[in-house]
């Protein structure tokens, strides 16, 4: 599982390479990819010697190229398939084959972008459905002496220098998976089992388990998993998060479970709240009702965490907000009068934002000099703050102005000109209360 692993990082590697580094001259594919030429392939961790045995291929215009050709990897006859875009920058390839095991694999992937003896790419295999993926990579053999100064660089290198270079590309964060094993309600002094696993595109540096904002231990690896004995009764709250190879940071879900105190069972609960849709204006009525055979001693109400409101009866409410939101958290707690605990897990409760009022401002210029308008201007102080400059909007060749999208409250209007002229506005500012609506026919003689 480790090498499958560390060959799909070869595979995302090359196919990063070649998307996003700056294109550079290449040598073709029909050289690349000669008749003759040998390779060493690793298919998903099988090795074998690759033999291109020729083809035939085309242009496609301008440097494009598609070629087929016949090849052996490991003693077995296959086929390859080979094409470029127009301008030689995407050498793409997919290889036919058939490993040791008798199971047909299809190769898809990529020439390197910096150097032709190097491909890889992923593997997919059509008897076991196109989610399942693997990864092939293959470097091209040295079949004739070079100097030192041309000296290709070694396997090791290249798989280094690819290494290094998904790391400094990769934004993708880890997606990250927690689980506790068997359901989600204890009693005091059981033991919790807690997994938590993360996927990632290029590598997981590690994993961190948190109950109630507390971390709780850190592995370094793709899968973590913690235990404790559970010592605090009532909701709890846990999740993870995990780091991959180049920092992006992801997070899983958030999973509450309860400890109650003893098995004794505790009092049923029925809760709501009015209005059952509250607003940023609203305050809100939390209803609490319990009821148990022995009867109810007691009730308590928390709101975001605090605890608000306790009543001594079967029954209990508090009255709170306007709250600001996003959203509220509330559950409520009941006690039996035989000693039987009910801890309600949270109720999140979406605040939703009401809007402030808004309006708009409009009017034109009339009179004697009507026809100049267009090189006068208004503009808008507020709201409120009369010396706040808000915008300023010109007259146009109608002779209208309009202000819109403006808070409710009080706004200034001074008209000023681009020019020197002999005409000027009456008033030359107004005042006026915007509420909500539009607040038409603010007009400006000019004369």
């Amino acid at each position: 599982m480790k090498i499958r692993f560390l060959f799909l990082v070869f595979s995302a590697l090359l196919l990063v390479n070649t998307l996003c580094l700056p294109v550079q001259a290449k040598n073709m594919i029909y050289d690349t990819l000669g008749k003759g030429s040998e390779w060493t392939l690793n298919v998903d961790g099988e090795e074998g010697a690759l033999e291109l045995l020729g083809g035939s291929g085309a242009s496609t215009g301008g440097s494009g190229w598609r070629m087929n050709m016949e090849i052996r990897w490991q003693g077995v006859n296959g086929s390859l398939r080979a094409e470029t875009d127009n301008d030689n920058s995407q050498q793409r390839v997919v290889l036919a084959l058939q490993r040791q095991n008798g199971m047909a694999v299809t190769c898809e992937g990529y020439i390197a972008q910096e150097t032709d003896r190097f491909m890889a790419g992923v593997t997919r295999y059509p008897s076991l459905g196109k989610d399942t993926c693997g990864a092939w990579y293959a470097v091209k053999n040295q079949t004739t002496p070079v100097g030192p100064s041309r000296k290709p660089p070694l396997r090791t290198e290249i798989i280094k220098n690819a290494r290094r270079e998904i790391l400094s590309k990769d934004s993708e964060p880890p997606k990250v998976d927690i689980k506790i094993e068997g359901i989600l309600v204890f009693t005091l002094n059981d033991k919790i089992k807690i997994r938590a696993s993360a996927e990632d595109n290029v590598k997981i540096a590690q994993i961190t388990v948190y109950i109630d904002h507390q971390e709780m231990k850190t592995c370094q690896a793709w899968e973590c998993r913690y235990s404790e004995t559970l010592t605090q009764p009532g909701p709890h709250k846990c999740w993870a998060t995990a780091v991959d190879a180049a920092g992006n940071k992801g997070q899983s879900a958030i999973l509450e479970f309860m400890v109650q105190p003893t098995a004794k069972p505790g009092p049923s609960l029925n809760t709501k709240i009015q209005p059952y849709k509250p607003t940023s204006q609203d305050t809100v009525t939390f209803l609490a009702d319990a009821s148990h055979s022995s009867g109810v001693e007691s009730i308590t109400i928390y709101v975001n965490g605090q605890a608000v409101q306790t009543c001594n009866q079967s029954h209990c409410e508090y009255v709170g907000g306007p709250y600001g939101g996003p959203e509220i958290a509330w559950r409520v707690s009941a006690k039996s009068r035989d000693g039987g605990i009910t801890y309600g897990h949270d109720i999140t409760v979406p605040i939703t934002q009401k809007q402030a009022g808004y309006c708009s401002i409009s009017g034109k210029a009339y009179g004697s000099g009507a026809g100049l308008a267009s090189v006068f201007f208004v503009i808008l102080y507020g709201p409120d703050n009369l010396s706040l400059h808000r915008e300023t909007q010109p007259f146009g060749q109608d002779g209208i102005y309009s202000f819109t999208g403006l808070p409710t409250g009080k706004y200034k209007l001074v008209v000023d000109s681009k020019a020197d002229t002999t005409i000027g506005p009456h008033p030359a500012s107004r005042v006026v209360e915007c509420s909500s609506g539009p607040l038409d026919n603010i007009d400006f003689e000019l004369k």
